[in-house]
This record gives C-alpha cells, structure tokens and sequence, in this order.
C-alpha cells in the first residue's frame, strides 16, 4: 500500500517522524506519496534525500556512476577494490623474502622471485655454481664473457669480430669514426682542435690474412690539411691522409 498522508498535516508528519523538526535525520526515498488521495509529483521541485542512486560515500574510496534509475557502478581509487571501493589491494611484494633476486607480482596475493646471475632457488637463496663458474668456462678470444639475465654465459664480442667464441673476423668494411688527430711533436703533444670523421679499415678478407693473399687496406683517401695544436703552446699546420674507402687489396710485405 502506499504511503498516504492529509494534506493538513502529511509532510509535517513525516517530519515528525522521521525524528527531526527539519526533516535531517530521515534516510531512504520518498515514493508514491499521495496527500488528500492525490499522488504527488516528486520530481517537480522538489529536493528529497536518498532519492538518488550515487549518494555522497557510495563508493567508500572512488567513484560513484548511476546506472539507471535506482543501479550505479564504483570505479575505485588507485589500490583499491570491491564493489564499494572498500577493499584496499594488497602488495605480494610488501615484505617479500626474496634475498638474492627481484620480487615479480603474480597476483595480489602471492609472487614469484626473479633470482640475480649466480644464485637459484625459490627465494633465490642457493649459489648456483654452473652459472658462476660458466664465464671461466667459457673462451672468448676477441671479446669478453657476459652472463645473461637467465644466467647463461656468452661473448661480447670486440669490434671487427664475431661467432659464438668471437673467433672470426667480420668481412672487410670501414667503420666511420669521429676522433682527433694526435702528433708527436718533440717532447710536445699535439692534436687538431676540432674531431674529424674518417674511416678505419677493419675486418678480415676471403682466402687472405695479414702477410699473403688479400687484406683489408684503404681503397681511396684524400688530403687534407690541419692546424695541430701543441701541450707547449706551439701550433703547425700538417696535411694527413683521411680514408674516404676500404676494401680488400694484395697484402704488403
């Protein structure tokens, strides 16, 4: 049945007991109120609590959205959830024991441990000796012995080499660089002011090595004149070869 109420004396009576002169301590929503058998519109003007699907801390920590006239959704705050945003979200990670290793969140309750080169185990507490001793193992003739993030050995190779022991020699090309020129002059250091770029022949050619057959030498270059400036406080001006071009030409003797 719904609510009815005279018209002398229904909202004050509502008022009345609702426990407050003003009216403030009533929660809920006015509907199908009817005063002298006439039902009242309650969306003309006026200003009824509770009547509203996002009150004020629907959503404890975030975001009130209605969803119709009486459903709403929460979209909640950084670290928390729940359908009323009152659920704060845990960190697996807060007080982890990983000891030699990085803590990796599974979910929010639990977590895994991402061990450091050298060490195993569930909490990356145990030495592993394959992977310590895998770089004495391991022979890099022209480069240097690196561990990888899953603790394997390999060989950081120098420039100009390659293959998994860095053993071979890449094909004859010129590698562009951008340094200075450096004499001797006397007892005096001298370089040019400003870098220059040029090119430095490295690699190795087909059937060849250093001594017989074919080797990786300056196809072309051209000169070039500059101004050398000395620790002594001299100055001269040199011409100097600059490589323009490498390639592979009969080896010297």
């Amino acid at each position: 049945m719904p609510e009815r109420a005279s018209a002398s004396g229904g909202l004050s009576a509502l008022q009345h007991s609702s426990g407050g002169r003003n009216g403030t301590s009533f929660h809920g929503c006015l509907r199908n109120l009817y005063i002298n058998g006439k039902l009242q519109d309650l969306g003309a003007g006026l200003d009824l609590p509770g009547c509203q699907p996002c009150q004020r801390d629907t959503c404890i920590n975030g975001d009130c959205h209605p969803t119709g006239q009486r459903g709403f959704t929460c979209t909640c705050h950084p670290g928390w959830t729940g359908t009323l945003c009152d659920q704060q979200v845990s960190n697996p990670c807060d007080g982890n024991k990983c000891i030699y290793g990085t803590c990796v969140p599974i979910n929010s309750y639990s977590y895994s441990c991402r061990c450091q080169p050298g060490f195993t185990g569930v909490l990356c507490d145990e030495r592993d000796h394959d992977t310590v001793n895998s770089c004495s193992l391991s022979h890099c003739k022209h480069g240097k012995c690196r561990v990888s993030g899953l603790g394997k050995a390999y060989c950081e190779c120098n420039s100009g080499y390659t293959g998994e022991a860095c053993d071979r020699e890449v094909a004859c090309r010129g590698e562009r660089i951008r340094d200075v020129y450096q004499r001797q002059q006397g007892y005096a250091a001298c370089q040019t002011q400003e870098k220059v770029s040029r090119l430095e022949c490295r690699g190795s050619c087909p059937g060849g090595s250093e001594g017989q057959g074919s080797c990786c030498t300056p196809l072309r270059s051209k000169r070039r004149k500059y101004t050398f400036h000395c620790t002594d406080g001299s100055s001269f001006v040199q011409e100097v070869e600059k490589v323009v071009k490498c390639g592979c030409t009969k080896c010297s003797s």
